[in-house]
């Protein structure tokens, strides 16, 4: 007859406890590095855009908003008011308290009455308007993207201009 050894039951929880200390969460995602559209490529997008909507793109021109201070209309509509202004980081530190914060990407576009008050603008800042710069395999927003989006928010403003009637 054997001698009976009582079982060590501490092996299968040893066995439990190295498995799940393998499991752990894996490395922190590094986010993507965006940059936002050049200022020059987004003046060509944005006279595209107005060219779409069956429009002229005209040239910018200076204007002040109602606070005051100048502002530049980088790309007008021709025989009309209205304009669009691409604001870049730098713009926004020369405003300051003179215009709002930067839209997020899902609010509504800003429109400023500048001028004679008549006169709209809508205000797209170029922080909404980024992309990545293809590093690596996490390429999430490409140029195309932002692109689109701008074009979409161009086209949304002179839509709009025209059923509100903006001169």
């Amino acid at each position: 007859m054997r001698s009976q050894r009582p079982r060590d039951r501490s092996w299968p929880a040893l066995g439990l406890l190295l498995l799940l200390s393998a499991c752990g969460p894996g490395e922190a995602k590094v986010p993507t590095a965006t940059r936002p559209l050049d200022e020059r490529r987004a003046i060509e997008v944005i006279r595209r855009a107005i060219a779409n909507e069956g429009a002229q793109p005209a040239p910018g021109r200076a204007a002040k908003l109602s606070a005051g201070k100048p502002i530049h209309i980088d790309v007008g509509v021709d025989g009309q008011k209205y304009g669009i202004a691409y604001l870049t980081a730098e713009d926004l530190g020369e405003l300051g308290d003179a215009i709002k914060p930067a839209t997020k990407k899902d609010e509504n576009l800003r429109i400023e009455r500048v001028d004679d008050e008549e006169t709209r603008i809508v205000v797209l800042y170029q922080s909404n308007y980024v992309y990545d710069d293809l590093a690596g395999d996490a390429h999430e927003q490409t140029t195309i993207t932002a692109e689109k989006a701008l074009t979409r928010d161009v086209q949304d403003f002179i839509t709009y201009a025209r059923r509100k009637g903006y001169k």
